[in-house]
């Protein structure tokens, strides 16, 4: 059963908003760029309706099994996808093979400075476990092995998977890579998408 959105929005998120959330809540979101091909009806056609969209995690910064911190993971996206409505899975049972999207998270990844080649990097991405709390994710929405979005959320005090430090951290990254409009339209006027 998915999640209802945390917030009612009928506009996307603009920076101002982010940026207001980032400061109450200890989280850092940066980095975050769209490439012009970026479409948000394309990202809730490909999980949508009855179809998912698979979701990627890498790395584990806690002493959970990797399965569980998958599913806090996903728990945590699924109420950020506003105002598009997406389906999260780690293994989805209902993908669109048209639509070859995916979301890559990488939790604290070494020698990694750009998010965007999370697409094209496989399962052996080295990562390093958490350091007093602090917590760093990068996160890209890929189209094969070329991203879409992409963008870097930093935490401190994250007590472990179940803590609200950690599900805002997931919320206002999945909130960034999926805006309602795409940050390149300059038409104006009204979001496309209008929050369900």
């Amino acid at each position: 059963m998915r999640s209802k959105p945390r917030f009612p929005v009928k506009l996307p998120l603009t920076a101002i908003a982010l940026a207001a959330l980032t400061a109450c809540t200890g989280v850092t979101v940066s980095r975050v760029d769209h490439a012009f091909q970026y479409d948000p009806f394309d990202a809730s056609a490909a999980g949508g309706g009855d179809r998912q969209m698979q979701v990627v995690v890498l790395g584990n910064p806690f002493d959970i099994p990797h399965g569980q911190l998958e599913k806090a993971v996903i728990d945590s996206m699924q109420a950020s996808s506003f105002p598009i409505p997406i389906n999260f899975a780690i293994n989805p049972e209902n993908p669109d093979p048209s639509r070859p999207y995916r979301v890559v998270l990488a939790f604290n990844p070494d020698a990694m400075r750009d998010p965007g080649e999370l697409c094209a990097v496989g399962d052996d991405l080295k990562t390093t476990a958490s350091a007093d709390g602090r917590l760093t994710l990068m996160g890209a929405f890929c189209s094969t092995d070329t991203y879409v979005s992409h963008g870097i959320a930093r935490a401190s005090d994250v007590g472990g998977a179940g803590s609200k430090t950690f599900d805002d951290m997931i919320f206002q990254l999945t909130a960034s890579l999926f805006p309602g409009r795409s940050p390149h339209d300059q038409s104006g006027g009204e979001p496309p998408l209008p929050a369900t």
